[in-house]
């Protein structure tokens, strides 16, 4: 509908007019188009991970593997094929290759990995399918692990890597880095077959090879540190390190070591039983068919066929509508009840129970009646059980004190990560800002990294352009894709583990400026970035190795998209972009939660029109994160802007859990001053200090800035002494004195002057401390 003419906008009332404007401002919130076929999940089919792996200007190298192979085979006079030979036979082979890495040229060197890597590609010249191809690099996969294969490996990866520190080699191309990136395929390879293994007869090879990556290596605690230590040297400028595949193994190792999203539910989920919490039970478990229905922002396009298809009693109410109940449950804070109850108290009764949050004596049933409602929804998360640990540790002697942790893995990576923390947050994150930026934003960034160097050919002349265009936009899209994800579960593991170590990963982050970054990242045409056509399917792996790609496949491509009606075309996906921008809002959401100054950042960085064009992608998870990160905001952003955007409000009380006693839709002066922001950081790094201080201290290379203990809790003779003395006191109580002690230590202890000298003396005792204790 076109807008009225101007004398007749001129005549419309002021009110009805603004009314009018607000109204198509709020249309344009959300796209009316079909929502993206897109399941959220760890990680892509394989046949994707594995052609990630490639760039299309490393085709010549798939060729360059099978003849160096075929070359080693005339050398054993043996035209038998692979698949035809017994196991033992394949390990008599594989042994052979392995002798080549004994040798002290470099030359065997590249030729025993290039043949090795050839297996692990499935051998695919006896291949007749993609399938066939995939199981067959499986159970090399297997194979070659069985043979000894991954220490060679890690120590070629080790030498190549020293050797590359020592000469401060640079990359102009991508044939420079040609040894590592073989090195790195086949590890990369290895990883993801081994981990897609599902059959029950290879478990226990399976975690016996993960747990080889997860021990100590060539001066590094495990796999994971090695691969932050060759991304911190790129950081640097030891650009020859082909970026794109050390992200890749990172992530994949921390999937495979650390565990993955279930992996987290399931292991949090013990440690509630295992510390007398409650499961935390939602309203009903849905099934995934009917999670549609609870969709934010696709409720009303759902036909109404396929709502009466569902057999979902517990949407409907009892009129027989459809009910519009989220699939969760409100949540309670403990310290939501103690201020209820303060301020309660405070108004109708005029004084205060410090630290008493169960007596209600003189209180209206209402507010009573309110008080059980709270605490029937409080939640009791293991962070709290682990903050209380810590502060009953400070009061305690060190010779009683015990480090809690839950998630031994993840304890093991932060001890391992812990003394160069920063410097690794602050690498990955320039290498998410250069493989992120958009090329509006890269002209405006100065001395960012460069991450394509690996892609670009020595003579990229005989490439078309728009193939080698989407190469390097791919690379790009692949390695944000890794290294949001490792991001993600980094700061997922660390929060299941200790929650104080999520504090610490986070206000790295957040020192390092990851909320600019990731608003800069979403700072784009969101729907264009997660619809790029930016692959080529002839030249994925496998898929090339059974088709031969026409000489205008680049242009062939485009074509057909373009040629194709909008009726019968599906709506195109990129799956690693979606995935990423995902990545990204949880994140921002988890750096900025029950965080008040990290919020208030989000709107000095003018996040809320950057984040109403994130809601044009048609995906409710997309939806729900932007949605929970206007909830953190709503109280910072004003009236003015909230009567603007009554929707997104709107939005927020259907499709977001709710936190009773929240006043996230409107401004309160306790939380919205600003002035209080750099305290609270400042108390937090200081909690952290004492924490590190107290469990860490000696991984830390620079302790100066450590906060020193209370003398009581490191004065360790002491507590010895004072432990000996009540030792050696023998002395019989009566019967009633457990019950009445206290008035006994009340009258007599308390309330009396006494030389203490003097009573050790009685005992011939006297403590060996100074002034001090």
């Amino acid at each position: 509908m076109s807008d009225p003419p101007l004398r007749i906008r001129q005549a419309l009332p002021y009110k009805i007019r603004d009314l009018s404007r607000r109204t198509r401002k709020e249309s344009e919130i959300c796209s009316d188009s079909a929502e993206y076929d897109f399941e959220y999940s760890d990680e892509d089919c394989l046949e994707h991970e594995l052609a990630e792996l490639y760039a299309y200007s490393e085709t010549a190298d798939l060729q360059g593997c099978q003849s160096s192979f075929e070359q080693f085979q005339s050398s054993l006079d043996s035209s038998q094929n692979w698949y035809t030979l017994s196991h033992s036979g394949k390990k008599k082979v594989v042994s052979e290759l392995l002798e080549f890495f004994e040798q002290s040229d470099v030359v065997h060197h590249s030729l025993g990995t290039q043949c090795i890597l050839y297996l692990l590609q499935g051998k695919y010249d006896e291949c007749n399918t993609l399938s066939e191809c995939i199981n067959n690099s499986t159970d090399n996969a297997f194979l070659v692990y069985e043979c000894g294969f991954l220490p060679v490996l890690l120590k070629q990866i080790h030498v190549q890597l020293q050797e590359y520190k020592t000469e401060n080699r640079q990359c102009d191309h991508v044939e420079d880095s040609y040894s590592m990136r073989m090195l790195l395929n086949a590890l990369y390879t290895m990883m993801c077959l081994i981990k897609a293994a599902e059959d029950e007869s290879v478990q226990e090879k399976k975690c016996a090879f993960f747990k080889e990556l997860s021990e100590p290596m060539h001066g590094y605690a495990n796999l994971g540190l090695f691969m932050l230590e060759m991304i911190y040297s790129f950081e640097k400028g030891l650009s020859i390190l082909p970026i794109k595949k050390v992200t890749l193994i990172f992530w994949k190792y921390l999937l495979a070591t650390l565990g993955n999203m279930q992996d987290i539910a399931d292991k949090k989920t013990k440690i509630r039983a295992e510390n007398g919490l409650a499961p935390w039970v939602e309203p009903k478990d849905l099934p995934p068919s009917q999670w549609q229905v609870l969709q934010p922002q696709f409720p009303d396009r759902i036909p109404p066929s396929e709502l009466e298809d569902n057999d979902s009693s517990n949407l409907l109410c009892e009129n027989g509508e459809h009910s519009r109940r989220l699939p969760w449950k409100p949540k309670a804070r403990q310290a939501d009840i103690e201020l209820y109850l303060k301020t309660c108290r405070q108004k109708f009764l005029g004084y205060q129970l410090e630290g008493d949050s169960t007596t209600m004596v003189g209180l209206p049933d209402s507010i009573q009646e309110g008080v059980k409602i709270l605490q029937q929804h409080l939640y009791v998360s293991h962070g709290d059980i682990a903050m209380r640990h810590e502060e009953k540790m400070c009061n305690t002697p060190k010779r009683n004190r015990k480090i809690l942790f839950f998630h031994p893995p993840a304890e093991d990576l932060y001890r391992a990560m812990l003394p160069k923390m920063e410097d690794y947050i602050i690498a990955l994150l320039k290498v998410l800002l250069a493989s992120a930026s958009t090329p509006l934003s890269k002209a405006k960034t100065g001395g960012s990294l460069n991450v394509l160097v690996d892609v670009l050919p020595e003579d990229p002349n005989p490439i078309e352009p728009q193939r080698l265009q989407k190469d390097l936009n791919r690379h790009k899209e692949i390695i944000t894709k890794a290294v949001s994800a490792s991001l993600l579960l980094l700061l997922k593991h660390f929060r299941l583990n200790h929650v104080y170590q999520f504090e610490f990963i986070s206000q790295c982050m957040f020192y390092a400026n990851c909320i600019p970054l990731v608003l800069k990242f979403l700072n784009q045409d969101m729907n264009m970035y997660v619809t790029a056509e930016n692959s080529i399917p002839s030249l994925d792996f496998p898929t090339c190795l059974f088709y031969i790609p026409p000489p205008t496949i680049g242009h062939t491509i485009i074509e057909t998209h373009d040629t194709m009606s909008d009726d019968v075309s599906p709506k195109i996906l990129c799956w690693r972009n979606l995935f990423s921008t995902i990545n990204m809002l949880r994140i921002i959401q988890k750096l900025t939660k029950w965080r008040p100054p990290r919020t208030m950042m989000l709107n000095v960085f003018k996040s809320p029109p950057i984040l109403k064009k994130t809601l044009k992608i048609s995906h409710w998870l997309v939806h729900l994160y932007v949605l929970k990160l206007f909830k953190l905001q709503a109280k910072y952003l004003g009236k003015n802007w909230r009567k603007a955007n009554m929707k997104i409000l709107s939005s927020i009380y259907q499709h977001v859990r709710h936190r009773l006693l929240d006043d996230w839709a409107y401004g309160s002066d306790l939380d919205t001053r600003q002035w209080e922001a750099p305290t609270e950081e400042q108390k937090l790094k200081a909690t952290l200090q004492l924490y590190h201080a107290m469990w860490y201290k000696h991984l830390l290379p620079d302790t100066s800035q450590l906060p020193e203990l209370p003398a009581h809790i490191d004065d360790e003779a002491t507590t010895d002494d004072v432990q000996k003395f009540i030792d050696e006191c023998d002395v019989e109580l009566p019967k009633d004195f457990e019950s009445n002690y206290k008035v006994w230590l009340q009258r007599e202890v308390y309330d009396k002057e006494h030389d203490w000298d003097a009573v050790l003396q009685r005992f011939n005792y006297k403590f060996s401390c100074d002034d001090n204790c």
